[in-house]
C-alpha cells in the first residue's frame, strides 16, 4: 500500500471512530477532587449526567457501594467546569416547597453471600424455625422493643397472609435484658402455638402488653432461659460480629447463599414479586 493510500485509510479510521471514545473516564478525571471528599476505604464510581440542572457546572452521579451489605447509594454533587466550586446539595422550589435534588434511583441493592447466616439458621432448634405463609422465603431479624421492628412486620405480616412470602422471625435482641425475656417467650409461644400467635403476642404488640406477657410467663423464664438462651446468644454474636448492630433486619434469599440484606425499615414488597 502506497503512503498516500495508508494516510487516506488512517485518516477514515480516525474519523469513523466516535468522540466519546477520547473523554476521559470521569472516575480519572474527578480523582483528585473526590479523594478529599470521601475515604479511601470506601469504592464509589462516577457517572457525568448528559444535562445539569446548573449552568456551568458537570452533575455528577455518585455511586457510593457498601459491598458487604448489597448497597448502592447515589448522590448528586455539581462541580464547575473550571473545578473550582463544588456544591454538594442542590434544592429546588417547587410549589412553594423546598426539595433537595436527589437522583431518581437513590438507593440500589445487589445479592451478596450470605454465607454465615444460613449456617447461623441451620445450627438452630426447629422451634425457632416456624414460619408464616407459602410464598418465597424471608427472614426478619426483630428485637421485641424495636418500634421500627414493630412496623416492619404489620407489613411482612400482611405479605404472608397473602401468601406472597413465607414469613421467618429471628429474635436478635438489641434492647438489653428484658428483650431478652419478651424473646424467650417470642420462642414458647412460637413452639406452642404457632409464629402468628408470637408474633400477635410479642412481635407485633405494644410495649406494656409485651411487659404483661413477661409479667405472666415469669414463673417459666428460668426454663426458658436454660433451653433457648444459648441461641439467642449465638444469633446475637454471629449477626454483631457480621457488622449488623441494630433492628429490623431482613434477609431475602436469591440463589444458593446469597441474599439481599436490609438493615433498616424499608418497603419489602418489592421484593416479594
Amino acid at each position: 500500500m502506497s503512503k498516500v493510500k495508508l494516510l487516506i485509510a488512517l485518516a477514515w479510521f480516525i474519523l469513523s471512530i466516535s468522540p466519546s471514545s477520547f473523554s476521559a473516564n470521569p472516575n480519572d478525571e474527578y480523582k483528585d477532587i473526590l479523594a478529599r471528599l470521601v475515604p479511601p476505604s470506601i469504592h464509589y464510581n462516577i457517572t457525568v449526567e448528559k444535562n445539569s440542572i446548573i449552568k456551568g457546572f458537570k452533575q455528577l452521579n455518585v455511586a457510593i457501594e457498601n459491598k458487604e451489605k448489597g448497597v448502592v447509594r447515589h448522590k448528586y454533587l455539581w462541580i464547575s467546569n473550571d473545578k473550582k466550586i463544588i456544591i454538594p446539595t442542590v434544592f429546588e422550589n417547587k410549589n412553594g416547597k423546598f426539595k433537595r435534588v436527589r437522583p431518581e434511583q437513590s438507593i440500589e441493592r445487589k445479592p451478596v453471600d450470605l454465607s454465615w447466616f444460613f449456617e447461623m439458621i441451620d445450627k438452630l432448634p426447629k422451634e425457632m424455625k416456624k414460619s408464616y405463609g407459602k410464598g418465597k422465603d424471608v427472614y426478619m431479624l426483630s428485637d421485641p422493643y424495636c418500634p421500627f421492628c414493630k412496623m416492619e412486620i404489620e407489613e411482612l405480616v400482611k405479605l404472608a397472609k397473602d401468601n406472597k412470602i413465607k414469613l421467618h422471625i429471628i429474635p436478635f435482641d438489641v434492647h438489653g435484658k428484658r428483650a431478652d425475656k419478651a424473646s424467650l417467650i417470642f420462642i414458647d409461644i412460637e413452639n406452642n402455638k404457632g409464629l402468628l400467635e408470637a408474633i400477635n403476642k410479642i412481635g407485633k404488640a405494644k410495649f406494656k402488653d409485651v411487659d404483661k406477657e413477661i409479667e405472666k410467663n415469669k414463673d417459666k423464664l428460668d426454663k426458658l432461659k436454660a433451653k433457648y438462651s444459648k441461641y439467642l446468644q449465638q444469633v446475637g454474636d454471629t449477626v454483631y460480629n457480621h457488622g449488623i448492630h441494630g433492628t429490623p433486619v431482613v434477609v431475602i434469599p436469591t440463589k444458593g447463599k446469597s441474599a439481599y440484606i436490609i438493615v433498616g425499615l424499608e418497603d419489602i414488597s418489592q421484593y416479594a414479586k
